[in-house]
């Protein structure tokens, strides 16, 4: 019996292994991915109640959630003196404040990105939890979108702040206020905002991105937008999403002037960054300089940059005074510049050269240009070539002459031609070219109209952002844009107030909102040998 007991196991074992042979191993599929956001399945007390006088709330989920940087993400309008503790327990999420609520008061709890589910991080957008310490719940909405006023790009995670019109508007959103903002928001990742629970009321509009956590407006790196018109939350309400009120953001110019840095920055090289063009500015050495030193000095296109080049190795020390605005300062460099990329075997020393070509074409009517980063103190050319500098600085050099013919040219140079004044040279030059045909390029014609009595700085930007031509318009001209290679192109209007040529940014303290800019609806691609000719006059609008 026992023998055959163990017989009839051994048979069972082997028919299960045979069973188990037999058949495909597959992983289980756990079904399709769980995209499904956690939802609210009951709130203590309920969602827009009113007559709530207590201080704790519970958010509890279908499903476990985290709770995500509470303090950050979790906006509580309006103001609380003091944040509450919020916290997770199992499937709820409990709000328990530390001090007595206005009464009468709507108070809305806006969670932002702050609540996930667990497992897959499926996230709740736009929760919006609600609730009155009165007889009576506000409803009423306000929404808006942030831009940076200088690329009109979406400004994200920016404060944004609402204030009582009734007050007074000159001492508001500055210390030493002691009010605080009414009620509070922050901007998305596209830069909206939604207020929510906002009664019938008229309201100022501040945003800020509040570098010191105290809503106040105090601190001159922190960004700033504001509207110069008083906001109606009843009027809002009733509009229509493309009605929704638009903010520029922007840092204000500081304009004292103010020496940013004063550096070795290469062998051979020091720089000088003022905050703003620094017309006004000295910079002279006070040290008695070797003949050889041959120091030449170097503003940028800005006049807030200057470059001193000069002979390295000659001499050790140097000293500079700077004087600018009542501002008098004085220093003694080490001329002596270690060079980390050459240490590793990556020498910079030889000279960089540039040119003028696009795409290695010649522009019509346009020499060939050699440019450098340095000036050029000497030259070794062949007779074949003739040379001749642009600039006083050596910094450019024209190779004249090249026909009109589209034919195809070459220039060719042997190493060691230019040589500048911090002792480098040429490595060998190729360059393979042709004069460009009309069949190559295109032109761009456009009426614009500016507004009355307005000045418009009308741009030309290429597919990089970089401004290639500008015009100053101030009546309905019709503008030409010639010779532009095969590309996508924007029309970018500044609405030039200050009429300075240029785009210019806010200033809250004296209420001055940034320039408006303004891009063409559509981007402009230009192609061999085609002109676009728009029809249509661009209006532009305040």
């Amino acid at each position: 019996m026992i023998l055959r007991g163990r017989h009839i196991v051994f048979f069972a074992l082997a028919a299960a292994l045979l069973l188990s042979a037999c058949a495909n191993v597959v992983a289980p599929t756990g079904g399709a991915k769980d995209v499904t956001p956690p939802k609210v399945t009951e709130a203590v007390p309920a969602n827009q109640g009113t007559g709530f006088n207590g201080r704790k709330i519970e958010l509890t989920f279908d499903e476990y959630v985290t709770l995500n940087n509470a303090n950050q993400n979790v906006i509580i309008s309006p103001l609380l003196k003091e944040k509450p503790d919020i916290k997770l327990s199992g499937k709820t999420v409990v709000v328990k404040f530390k001090e007595d609520l206005q009464p009468n008061t709507t108070y809305t709890i806006d969670f932002g990105a702050a609540i996930k589910d667990l497992h897959e991080g499926n996230q709740l957008k736009d929760y919006v939890y609600s609730f009155s310490t009165g007889d009576h719940i506000d409803t009423l909405t306000l929404a808006g979108k942030v831009l940076n006023a200088d690329d009109q790009k979406p400004a994200s995670d920016l404060f944004v702040t609402l204030y009582d019109a009734n007050n007074n508007p000159d001492s508001l959103f500055l210390l030493p206020c002691q009010q605080a903002p009414d009620f509070i928001t922050k901007t998305d990742k596209d830069g909206n905002f939604t207020f929510h629970g906002l009664p019938d009321a008229s309201f100022l509009v501040f945003v800020l991105n509040d570098m010191n956590a105290n809503y106040y407006y105090d601190l001159p790196n922190e960004t700033v937008a504001f509207l110069d018109t008083v906001v109606s939350t009843k009027y809002d309400s009733i509009n229509t999403t493309n009605q929704k009120l638009t903010l520029y953001a922007f840092k204000a110019v500081d304009t004292t002037q103010m020496l940013l840095e004063k550096k070795l920055i290469d062998e051979g090289m020091l720089r000088f960054v003022f905050r703003r063009p620094a017309n006004n500015a000295n910079v002279l050495t006070t040290s008695v300089l070797n003949d050889n030193f041959q120091l030449i000095q170097v503003w940028s296109k800005d006049h807030d940059t200057l470059y001193w080049h000069f002979t390295p190795g000659v001499m050790d020390s140097l000293r500079v005074d700077i004087q600018y605005d009542t501002i008098r300062e004085s220093t003694v460099f080490s001329l002596k510049y270690k060079d980390t990329k050459a240490a590793r075997g990556k020498s910079t020393k030889a000279l960089k050269v540039a040119n003028n070509l696009r795409n290695k074409l010649l522009m019509p009517g346009d020499d060939l240009l050699l440019k450098f980063t340095e000036p050029i103190i000497d030259l070794r050319l062949p007779d074949s070539v003739h040379f001749e500098r642009v600039d006083e600085h050596g910094m450019a050099y024209r190779i004249t002459p090249f026909g009109n013919d589209s034919v195809g040219y070459s220039l060719n140079l042997s190493d060691s031609v230019f040589f500048s004044v911090r002792g480098r040279t040429n490595d060998s030059i190729s360059l393979k070219f042709r004069r460009a045909k009309e069949t190559d390029l295109g032109n761009i014609f456009i009426t614009v109209v500016p507004p009355e009595n307005t000045q418009v700085v009308v741009q030309l930007l290429n597919s990089k952002k970089a401004v290639l031509d500008q015009r100053i318009v101030d009546s309905t001209m019709r503008l030409e844009f010639r010779q532009l290679l095969p590309e996508k192109y924007q029309l970018k209007a500044i609405l030039d107030d200050d009429k300075n040529g240029r785009w210019s940014s806010g200033n809250f303290h004296k209420r001055f909102l940034p320039e408006k800019c303004l891009e063409y609806k559509d981007l402009l691609e230009v192609k061999s040998g085609w002109d676009i000719d728009l029809d249509a006059p661009w209006k532009l609008k305040k």
